[in-house]
Protein backbone atom coordinates (compact mmCIF):
# COMPACT_ATOMS: atom_id res chain seq x y z
CA UNK A 1 0.00 0.00 0.00
CA UNK A 2 1.04 3.60 -0.65
CA UNK A 3 0.15 6.66 1.37
CA UNK A 4 0.85 10.31 0.64
CA UNK A 5 3.95 10.31 2.82
CA UNK A 6 5.76 7.68 0.74
CA UNK A 7 4.69 8.51 -2.81
CA UNK A 8 7.72 8.40 -5.10
CA UNK A 9 7.67 9.49 -8.74
CA UNK A 10 8.84 7.24 -11.54
CA UNK A 11 11.63 8.39 -13.83
CA UNK A 12 10.94 8.73 -17.55
CA UNK A 13 12.93 5.49 -18.10
CA UNK A 14 10.75 3.61 -15.59
CA UNK A 15 7.60 5.08 -17.13
CA UNK A 16 8.68 4.03 -20.61
CA UNK A 17 9.53 0.52 -19.39
CA UNK A 18 6.13 0.05 -17.75
CA UNK A 19 4.27 0.96 -20.95
CA UNK A 20 6.58 -1.19 -23.10
CA UNK A 21 5.97 -4.17 -20.83
CA UNK A 22 2.18 -3.78 -21.14
CA UNK A 23 2.48 -3.50 -24.93
CA UNK A 24 4.79 -6.48 -25.29
CA UNK A 25 2.69 -8.58 -22.90
CA UNK A 26 -0.49 -7.51 -24.75
CA UNK A 27 -2.03 -6.52 -21.43
CA UNK A 28 -4.35 -3.72 -20.36
CA UNK A 29 -2.88 -0.54 -18.89
CA UNK A 30 -4.06 2.88 -17.76
CA UNK A 31 -2.09 6.07 -17.22
CA UNK A 32 -4.13 9.03 -15.97
CA UNK A 33 -3.16 12.49 -14.78
CA UNK A 34 -4.59 14.39 -11.82
CA UNK A 35 -4.35 18.17 -11.83
CA UNK A 36 -6.19 21.02 -10.19
CA UNK A 37 -9.40 20.26 -12.13
CA UNK A 38 -9.46 16.72 -10.80
CA UNK A 39 -8.79 18.15 -7.35
CA UNK A 40 -11.93 20.28 -7.63
CA UNK A 41 -14.02 17.31 -8.74
CA UNK A 42 -12.69 14.84 -6.17
CA UNK A 43 -13.49 17.28 -3.35
CA UNK A 44 -16.86 18.33 -4.78
CA UNK A 45 -19.88 18.49 -2.47
CA UNK A 46 -22.95 20.66 -1.97
CA UNK A 47 -20.93 23.08 0.18
CA UNK A 48 -18.46 23.96 -2.58
CA UNK A 49 -17.97 27.59 -3.49
CA UNK A 50 -19.30 29.23 -6.64
CA UNK A 51 -15.72 29.22 -8.01
CA UNK A 52 -15.57 25.42 -8.10
CA UNK A 53 -19.10 25.05 -9.42
CA UNK A 54 -18.43 27.48 -12.27
CA UNK A 55 -15.14 25.77 -13.03
CA UNK A 56 -16.76 22.35 -13.27
CA UNK A 57 -19.56 23.77 -15.42
CA UNK A 58 -16.91 24.61 -18.04
CA UNK A 59 -16.42 20.88 -18.45
CA UNK A 60 -19.96 19.56 -18.09
CA UNK A 61 -22.16 22.51 -19.03
CA UNK A 62 -24.26 24.83 -16.89
CA UNK A 63 -27.23 22.45 -17.03
CA UNK A 64 -25.37 19.66 -15.22
CA UNK A 65 -27.17 18.36 -12.15
CA UNK A 66 -25.64 17.65 -8.76
CA UNK A 67 -26.27 13.96 -9.39
CA UNK A 68 -24.22 14.10 -12.59
CA UNK A 69 -21.34 15.80 -10.81
CA UNK A 70 -21.46 13.21 -8.05
CA UNK A 71 -21.45 10.45 -10.68
CA UNK A 72 -18.36 11.99 -12.29
CA UNK A 73 -16.67 12.24 -8.90
CA UNK A 74 -17.42 8.61 -8.08
CA UNK A 75 -16.26 7.42 -11.50
CA UNK A 76 -12.98 9.33 -11.21
CA UNK A 77 -12.40 7.94 -7.73
CA UNK A 78 -12.97 4.39 -9.00
CA UNK A 79 -10.64 5.04 -11.95
CA UNK A 80 -7.86 6.05 -9.58
CA UNK A 81 -8.18 2.65 -7.90
CA UNK A 82 -7.71 0.79 -11.20
CA UNK A 83 -5.02 2.97 -12.80
CA UNK A 84 -1.52 1.58 -13.20
CA UNK A 85 0.31 4.92 -13.16
CA UNK A 86 -1.01 8.26 -11.91
CA UNK A 87 0.56 11.55 -12.95
CA UNK A 88 0.33 14.28 -10.32
CA UNK A 89 1.60 17.82 -10.04
CA UNK A 90 5.12 17.83 -8.63
CA UNK A 91 4.25 20.70 -6.30
CA UNK A 92 1.63 18.74 -4.30
CA UNK A 93 4.14 16.14 -3.11
CA UNK A 94 6.34 16.52 -0.05
CA UNK A 95 4.11 19.31 1.25
CA UNK A 96 2.94 20.01 4.79
CA UNK A 97 -0.24 22.06 4.67
CA UNK A 98 -3.30 22.41 6.90
CA UNK A 99 -6.05 21.54 4.42
CA UNK A 100 -8.69 22.85 6.84
CA UNK A 101 -7.68 26.29 5.57
CA UNK A 102 -9.41 25.46 2.27
CA UNK A 103 -12.75 26.23 3.90
CA UNK A 104 -11.51 29.25 5.82
CA UNK A 105 -13.30 32.56 5.31
CA UNK A 106 -9.90 34.25 5.58
CA UNK A 107 -8.84 34.01 1.94
CA UNK A 108 -5.76 36.12 2.56
CA UNK A 109 -4.49 33.73 5.24
CA UNK A 110 -5.19 30.73 3.01
CA UNK A 111 -3.35 32.17 0.00
CA UNK A 112 -0.38 33.34 2.05
CA UNK A 113 0.00 29.94 3.74
CA UNK A 114 -0.52 28.14 0.45
CA UNK A 115 2.24 30.06 -1.33
CA UNK A 116 4.65 29.39 1.53
CA UNK A 117 3.82 25.65 1.65
CA UNK A 118 3.65 24.60 -2.02
CA UNK A 119 6.69 24.59 -4.29
CA UNK A 120 5.06 26.42 -7.18
CA UNK A 121 6.67 26.90 -10.58
CA UNK A 122 8.11 30.36 -11.14
CA UNK A 123 5.33 30.97 -13.67
CA UNK A 124 2.72 30.44 -10.93
CA UNK A 125 4.09 32.63 -8.17
CA UNK A 126 1.19 35.05 -8.59
CA UNK A 127 -1.47 32.34 -8.53
CA UNK A 128 -5.03 33.48 -7.87
CA UNK A 129 -7.19 32.25 -5.00
CA UNK A 130 -9.51 30.02 -7.07
CA UNK A 131 -6.59 28.21 -8.77
CA UNK A 132 -4.78 27.76 -5.46
CA UNK A 133 -7.88 26.21 -3.85
CA UNK A 134 -8.14 23.57 -6.58
CA UNK A 135 -4.46 22.63 -6.15
CA UNK A 136 -4.93 22.45 -2.39
CA UNK A 137 -7.92 20.16 -2.93
CA UNK A 138 -5.80 17.80 -5.02
CA UNK A 139 -3.25 17.75 -2.21
CA UNK A 140 -6.07 17.04 0.28
CA UNK A 141 -7.30 14.10 -1.83
CA UNK A 142 -3.84 12.54 -2.05
CA UNK A 143 -3.11 13.16 1.61
CA UNK A 144 -6.21 11.38 2.88
CA UNK A 145 -6.25 8.49 0.42
CA UNK A 146 -4.61 5.07 0.56
CA UNK A 147 -3.34 3.61 -2.70
CA UNK A 148 -2.82 -0.05 -3.55
CA UNK A 149 -0.49 -0.96 -6.43
CA UNK A 150 -0.59 2.35 -8.31
CA UNK A 151 2.68 4.02 -9.20
CA UNK A 152 3.16 7.75 -9.64
CA UNK A 153 4.96 10.17 -11.93
CA UNK A 154 4.92 13.85 -12.78
CA UNK A 155 1.67 15.10 -14.33
CA UNK A 156 3.53 16.36 -17.40
CA UNK A 157 5.56 13.22 -18.14
CA UNK A 158 3.82 12.89 -21.51
CA UNK A 159 6.05 15.75 -22.74
CA UNK A 160 9.17 13.85 -21.64
CA UNK A 161 7.83 10.60 -23.09
CA UNK A 162 7.30 12.26 -26.46
CA UNK A 163 10.63 14.11 -26.47
CA UNK A 164 12.52 10.90 -25.62
CA UNK A 165 11.31 9.35 -28.86
CA UNK A 166 9.70 6.49 -26.91
CA UNK A 167 6.12 7.50 -27.67
CA UNK A 168 6.78 7.72 -31.41
CA UNK A 169 8.49 4.33 -31.24
CA UNK A 170 5.51 2.76 -29.43
CA UNK A 171 2.94 4.15 -31.87
CA UNK A 172 4.92 3.05 -34.91
CA UNK A 173 5.45 -0.44 -33.51
CA UNK A 174 1.74 -0.68 -32.76
CA UNK A 175 0.82 0.28 -36.31
CA UNK A 176 -2.82 0.83 -35.35
CA UNK A 177 -3.80 3.12 -32.49
CA UNK A 178 -6.83 4.99 -31.17
CA UNK A 179 -7.08 8.72 -30.48
CA UNK A 180 -9.71 10.56 -28.46
CA UNK A 181 -9.43 14.34 -28.77
CA UNK A 182 -11.23 17.54 -29.70
CA UNK A 183 -8.43 18.38 -32.15
CA UNK A 184 -9.99 17.10 -35.36
CA UNK A 185 -6.81 17.42 -37.44
CA UNK A 186 -4.60 15.31 -35.18
CA UNK A 187 -5.57 11.80 -36.39
CA UNK A 188 -4.60 12.70 -39.97
CA UNK A 189 -1.33 14.27 -38.79
CA UNK A 190 -0.47 11.02 -37.02
CA UNK A 191 -1.30 9.00 -40.13
CA UNK A 192 0.90 11.19 -42.30
CA UNK A 193 3.83 11.64 -39.93
CA UNK A 194 4.03 8.12 -38.50
CA UNK A 195 2.48 6.09 -41.33
CA UNK A 196 0.09 4.30 -38.99
CA UNK A 197 -3.62 3.47 -38.91
CA UNK A 198 -5.61 5.70 -36.53
CA UNK A 199 -9.11 5.09 -35.18
CA UNK A 200 -10.45 8.50 -34.19
CA UNK A 201 -13.07 9.70 -31.72
CA UNK A 202 -13.60 13.48 -31.84
CA UNK A 203 -15.02 15.06 -28.69
CA UNK A 204 -16.69 18.45 -28.14
CA UNK A 205 -14.14 21.24 -27.67
CA UNK A 206 -14.15 22.72 -24.17
CA UNK A 207 -12.19 25.75 -25.37
CA UNK A 208 -15.03 26.62 -27.78
CA UNK A 209 -16.79 28.34 -24.87
CA UNK A 210 -14.45 31.26 -25.50
CA UNK A 211 -16.10 31.95 -28.85
CA UNK A 212 -19.65 31.15 -27.80
CA UNK A 213 -19.97 27.68 -29.34
CA UNK A 214 -19.67 25.54 -26.23
CA UNK A 215 -21.23 22.06 -26.50
CA UNK A 216 -21.35 20.12 -23.20
CA UNK A 217 -19.18 17.03 -23.34
CA UNK A 218 -21.06 15.26 -20.58
CA UNK A 219 -23.23 13.22 -20.40
CA UNK A 220 -24.69 12.73 -23.91
CA UNK A 221 -21.51 13.00 -25.99
CA UNK A 222 -19.48 11.14 -23.38
CA UNK A 223 -21.79 8.13 -23.51
CA UNK A 224 -21.86 8.18 -27.31
CA UNK A 225 -18.08 8.25 -27.62
CA UNK A 226 -17.53 5.74 -24.83
CA UNK A 227 -19.86 3.24 -26.54
CA UNK A 228 -17.95 3.68 -29.82
CA UNK A 229 -14.57 2.69 -28.35
CA UNK A 230 -13.44 -0.62 -29.78
CA UNK A 231 -10.04 -1.90 -28.69
CA UNK A 232 -9.17 -4.12 -31.65
CA UNK A 233 -6.31 -6.04 -30.07
CA UNK A 234 -4.93 -6.52 -26.58
CA UNK A 235 -2.32 -3.90 -25.81
CA UNK A 236 -3.65 -1.45 -28.42
CA UNK A 237 -2.46 2.07 -27.48
CA UNK A 238 -5.12 4.76 -27.17
CA UNK A 239 -4.09 8.40 -26.81
CA UNK A 240 -6.62 10.34 -24.74
CA UNK A 241 -6.75 14.12 -24.57
CA UNK A 242 -10.27 15.00 -23.51
CA UNK A 243 -9.94 16.97 -20.29
CA UNK A 244 -11.63 16.12 -17.04
CA UNK A 245 -14.37 14.08 -18.74
CA UNK A 246 -11.87 12.07 -20.76
CA UNK A 247 -10.61 10.14 -17.75
CA UNK A 248 -13.70 7.97 -18.11
CA UNK A 249 -12.55 6.85 -21.56
CA UNK A 250 -9.35 5.52 -20.02
CA UNK A 251 -11.39 3.17 -17.84
CA UNK A 252 -13.27 1.81 -20.86
CA UNK A 253 -10.07 1.30 -22.86
CA UNK A 254 -8.41 -0.50 -19.96
CA UNK A 255 -11.44 -2.74 -19.44
CA UNK A 256 -11.33 -3.73 -23.12
CA UNK A 257 -7.67 -4.71 -22.83
CA UNK A 258 -6.09 -1.62 -24.34
CA UNK A 259 -3.38 0.77 -23.17
CA UNK A 260 -4.92 4.13 -22.21
CA UNK A 261 -2.50 7.05 -22.17
CA UNK A 262 -3.90 10.33 -20.87
CA UNK A 263 -1.53 12.77 -22.59
CA UNK A 264 -3.57 15.96 -22.27
CA UNK A 265 -2.20 19.20 -23.69
CA UNK A 266 0.61 17.49 -25.59
CA UNK A 267 -1.94 16.97 -28.37
CA UNK A 268 -2.58 20.74 -28.43
CA UNK A 269 1.14 21.19 -29.08
CA UNK A 270 1.01 18.66 -31.92
CA UNK A 271 -1.74 20.84 -33.35
CA UNK A 272 0.44 23.96 -33.02
CA UNK A 273 -1.58 25.37 -30.11
CA UNK A 274 0.09 27.24 -27.26
CA UNK A 275 -2.48 26.06 -24.71
CA UNK A 276 -0.46 25.55 -21.51
CA UNK A 277 1.83 28.59 -21.34
CA UNK A 278 2.77 28.18 -17.68
CA UNK A 279 3.87 24.60 -18.22
CA UNK A 280 5.63 25.24 -21.52
CA UNK A 281 7.45 28.32 -20.22
CA UNK A 282 8.63 26.48 -17.11
CA UNK A 283 10.17 23.68 -19.19
CA UNK A 284 11.28 25.17 -22.51
CA UNK A 285 13.02 28.21 -23.94
CA UNK A 286 10.24 30.13 -25.62
CA UNK A 287 11.06 32.53 -28.44
CA UNK A 288 8.90 35.36 -29.73
CA UNK A 289 8.01 36.59 -33.19
CA UNK A 290 8.91 40.10 -34.32
CA UNK A 291 5.43 41.16 -33.15
CA UNK A 292 6.06 39.74 -29.68
CA UNK A 293 3.86 36.64 -30.00
CA UNK A 294 5.21 33.57 -28.19
CA UNK A 295 6.23 30.70 -30.45
CA UNK A 296 5.54 27.08 -29.60
CA UNK A 297 8.87 25.17 -29.58
CA UNK A 298 9.23 23.19 -32.82
CA UNK A 299 10.22 20.02 -30.95
CA UNK A 300 6.68 19.79 -29.53
CA UNK A 301 4.94 19.74 -32.90
CA UNK A 302 3.74 16.69 -34.83
CA UNK A 303 5.54 17.01 -38.16
CA UNK A 304 7.36 14.57 -40.43
CA UNK A 305 10.63 16.35 -39.66
CA UNK A 306 10.12 16.08 -35.92
CA UNK A 307 9.06 12.43 -36.18
CA UNK A 308 12.30 11.66 -38.05
CA UNK A 309 14.31 13.50 -35.40
CA UNK A 310 12.58 11.59 -32.59
CA UNK A 311 13.28 8.24 -34.26
CA UNK A 312 16.97 9.14 -34.18
CA UNK A 313 16.74 10.33 -30.57
CA UNK A 314 15.22 6.98 -29.59
CA UNK A 315 17.84 5.06 -31.58
CA UNK A 316 20.66 7.00 -29.91
CA UNK A 317 19.20 6.35 -26.45
CA UNK A 318 18.81 2.61 -27.05
CA UNK A 319 21.90 1.99 -29.10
Amino acid sequence: MNSYSNIKQLSIKQFESAINKAFEDKSSFSFIRLGDGEGALLDFNEECTIHDTLYLSEHVGKQASLNQLHDLKRNLSNLIDTADIIGVRDDVLGVSFNDALINSSNTELFLDTFKKSFRLRETERNICFADAVRIAKLYKTLKHRTFQTQQFCTQWISFDYFLSGAMTNLLERAGHIGVITARAGIPQKLRECLNIKVTEHITPDKSARQVGHFVPHYPEHFERIKSSINVEYHGMPYLVAAGLIGKGYCAEIQQQGGIALDIGALIDCWDGRYSRPKVIESRFTVKKTLLGKKRLPDELKMTKENAARLRQVFKNRHG
